[in-house]
């Protein structure tokens, strides 16, 4: 119910089309109530034209009964056929405004489940698959789409068919109607039971669908590696043991399905068949009680004038199936509307995941000029993480000054940079963004100024003051310039060059087919390891951030390569704060302060000659093995 209630919040955005559906459908439905009333009142006058005739009221009666007799059918197949026609109409009519605001609510809801993933933090994505993820925007929110898009517009139009046959059913014949009636409780309780029941199954084959769309986006991935292990026939097995699952809980909820459909299509018939039996009895009765010969129930009417009558009979059945009809398509619907209940639940607890790194309410300015910054008594642990990461951990990053952090895998290296561009928060302490002076004239940096908790800054504000040059470099489906104007978006031509040259790029993207409007592929698919990340220098230098992190920028580069990226490097090392992560000694030994890790703490920090110049500091080691395996 609260699937349902979180949806009908999206319908009010747009009340006015569906206000609009719902006098369409209220409309369609009077002219549906309308036919069997045509055919009543044809009957009724026929009946009454016939027995007329054959008491020989008139002379001329007899002979001109059966002509007008055929002219009121022939003028109630005119009038059933425009009723009908108008009821067409306007389903016509309907069926568009209705898709229309299905739509507008689809936009919607997409829309914020694709706002709320670029949202989301990075534990989220840690923590689901994928492929997953992309199961419950694709695949769940195009079964709310089928469970809205049938739901409304054909739930609507039966729920007013139902009411408006109701209330004629108990005006024609109330006893009657309570007869025809006495199987809906049933109805409504075995619906109510079914729907409860099937929305755990439809979850079941959701997460079922989901996990095999996982597998699928991780082999398509890791394409490379499942040929270079030749590990097609393992991938094999292991899509079809998910596509079995999904195959399994799929038929188990269609089980249920075959046992509801036809049960509840069997019960709707027992309240039509009632209609013969009680119908039948008051028709019979009416007869006998109107007078001989049964001439007063072939008219439709008995001698006091209200007797029950054939064409009362006649109607009430059709009205009766009037009402089934909808309860049958309703049946349809709440499977439809299980199967969308359980995709809506899964959207939504996308959009209900909680947003652990916001920006405040009233954010503090960013600092302006060379900023530094401080990791003040900093502990940290990821979830589900076998204790902290970094426990009581302070580090200072000069403003205008270039830190490494250096250390074995583990040490807690690319926590710090994740804390730096607030990926996270940390449990206890703070980070802090501080304000330097302009350097001087001997090119010092200044001493740091008033200093501002992460925490206390506009999120947008601090991404875009903190540049990110990842290990592995992400590039979109597009050309050079495009990935390029992704730091600024209305950069001239000379920028994009002046950029390109002082990341040690702009030759090879010259030499491209078309320069640097050439497509690169997914992930710059197209390109070399280390052009890829010479571009994101690029885009970094052209975001012109007053702090960068450098996360292993040249770890995965042949040696030449990562000459040309440490010129690009050096480029952008200048008048900024720098934080490098390094595994490589060599692309260290000219930071400004060198800090080694272990286990989250500080081991030791200096210059790279300071460090070296302690036969049994960690640093030394760390560099003589280096040195030696060279």
């Amino acid at each position: 119910m609260q699937t349902i209630w979180r949806v009908s919040a999206y319908f009010r955005k747009h009340r006015a089309l569906f206000a609009l559906t719902l006098a369409l459908a209220s409309v369609m439905t009077l002219a549906s109530l309308s036919i069997p009333a045509v055919v009543r009142e044809v009957l009724q006058r026929v009946g009454k034209l016939t027995t007329a005739g054959s008491a020989g009221d008139a002379a001329g009666a007899a002979a001109q009964a059966p002509n007008a007799a055929i002219t009121l059918f022939i003028a109630g197949a005119g009038a059933i056929l425009g009723l009908q026609f108008l009821r067409e109409l306007l389903n016509c009519l309907r069926i568009r405004v209705n898709n229309i605001a299905e739509q507008k609510i689809l936009i919607d809801i997409r829309r914020d489940l694709h706002r709320r993933l670029l949202e989301l933090p990075e534990s989220f994505y840690n923590k689901n698959k994928s492929g997953e993820i992309a199961s419950r925007v694709i695949d769940d929110v195009a079964n709310v789409e089928r469970a809205l898009l049938d739901g409304t517009e054909q739930g609507l139009a039966a729920v007013l068919t139902m009411l408006g046959v109701l209330v004629v059913l108990f005006w024609l014949n109330a006893p009657l109607a309570a007869v025809v009636c006495a199987p809906l409780p049933v109805l409504a309780a075995i619906g109510i039971w079914y729907n409860s029941r099937m929305s755990r199954r439809w979850r079941g084959v959701r997460e079922a669908a989901a996990e095999m769309n996982a597998l699928l986006v991780e082999d398509i991935q890791g394409n490379k590696l499942v040929q270079s292990f030749a590990l097609q026939e393992r991938e094999r097995r292991r899509f079809a043991e998910r596509a079995e699952t999904l195959a399994q809980r799929t038929l188990r909820a269609m089980f249920q399905w075959s046992l509801y459909s036809p049960g509840t299509s069997f019960l709707a018939h027992c309240g039509v068949a009632a209609v013969f039996v009680a119908g039948g009895w008051l028709l019979v009765n009416s007869a006998g009680t109107a007078g001989s010969a049964g001439a007063a129930a072939a008219a439709g009417t008995g001698a006091a004038g209200d007797a029950f009558g054939f064409p009362d009979l006649f109607a009430f059945y059709m009205y009766a199936v009037l009402l089934y009809e909808p309860l049958s398509r309703m049946s349809a619907l709440n499977q439809l509307l299980a199967a969308g209940k359980a995709s809506g639940k899964r959207v939504f607890e996308v959009l209900d995941h909680p947003l652990e790194i916001t920006s405040p309410a009233t954010p503090a300015p960013f600092p302006a000029g060379v900023v530094g910054a401080e990791f003040r008594d900093v502990t940290f642990g990821y979830d589900g993480a076998r204790g902290d990461i970094l426990r009581h951990f302070t580090l200072t990053l000069p403003a205008g000054k270039v830190t490494a952090l250096v250390g074995h895998t583990g040490a807690g290296k690319s926590t710090v940079a994740a804390l730096l561009m607030r990926a996270y928060d940390p449990r206890e302490g703070a980070v802090l963004f501080t304000a330097g002076d302009e350097k001087n004239a001997a090119g010092d940096a200044g001493t740091a100024g008033a200093a501002v908790d992460a925490r206390a800054l506009d999120l947008s504000t601090l991404r875009q003051r903190v540049g990110h040059v990842a290990q592995d470099p992400f590039l979109f489906d597009g050309t050079v310039e495009d990935n390029l104007r992704l730091a600024a978006e209305h950069a001239t031509g000379d920028e994009l060059r002046a950029a390109l040259e002082a990341a040690a790029a702009w030759d090879f993207v010259a030499a491209l087919p078309d320069g640097i409007r050439t497509q690169i592929g997914e992930k710059g698919v197209r390109l070399s390891q280390g052009e890829k990340q010479r571009l994101t220098i690029a885009r970094v230098l052209l975001k012109n951030p007053p702090v960068v992190i450098l996360d292993e920028a040249t770890a995965s580069v042949d040696t030449l390569t990562e000459r040309q990226i440490q010129r690009a490097l050096d480029s952008l090392r200048r008048d900024r704060t720098v934080l490098v992560i390094a595994h490589r000694l060599s692309t260290v030994r000219r930071a400004d302060n060198i800090v080694v890790l272990d286990h989250g703490a500080v081991l030791e920090q200096g210059a790279h000659a300071d460090l070296l110049a302690n036969p049994a500091s960690h640093y030394a080691h760390l560099w003589n093995a280096q040195t030696e395996a060279v």
